[in-house]
């Protein structure tokens, strides 16, 4: 099956739990669940289409801080792949990502200061924002 299509299944059988039980939208925040029953490619893939997951119009959350997929990509112990989820970080911030789970605040503040200052460098160049 195919993994977006996977993904929009599961929120929306999730998000009708929760508006079944009074929670609004406003208090909901999307949760793809990198590394949670899904292999490498998958974690990949996830991220390539990332963007696609804005279809349900609520913010989502990355959480790829430390997760295997990185390191096999990187090579790298888990206690060493915070440079790996800084570049996850990013790639997910210019997909639209609006919240992270991240181990190291720091790296990931400074590799989404330079993903949020090249959205805002797009947008100026958008008609009717400059």
């Amino acid at each position: 099956p195919d993994l977006v299509e996977d993904q929009f299944h599961w929120f929306s059988a999730s998000l009708d739990v929760a508006r079944r039980a009074g929670i609004s939208d406003d208090q909901i925040m999307l949760d793809p669940g990198f590394g949670f029953a899904k292999d490498a490619n998958d974690n990949l893939e996830l991220m390539v289409r990332f963007a696609e997951l804005h279809g349900l119009g609520l913010p989502l959350l990355a959480g790829t801080s430390r997760k295997r997929f990185i390191g096999g990509l990187t090579g790298r112990e888990a206690s060493d792949r915070d440079v790996g989820t800084v570049a996850t970080s990013v790639a997910l911030r210019l997909a639209g990502a609006a919240m992270f789970r991240v181990h190291n605040v720091g790296f990931n503040k400074d590799g989404l200061a330079v993903a949020d200052a090249m959205v805002q460098s797009s947008r100026k160049k958008e008609p009717g924002h400059g």
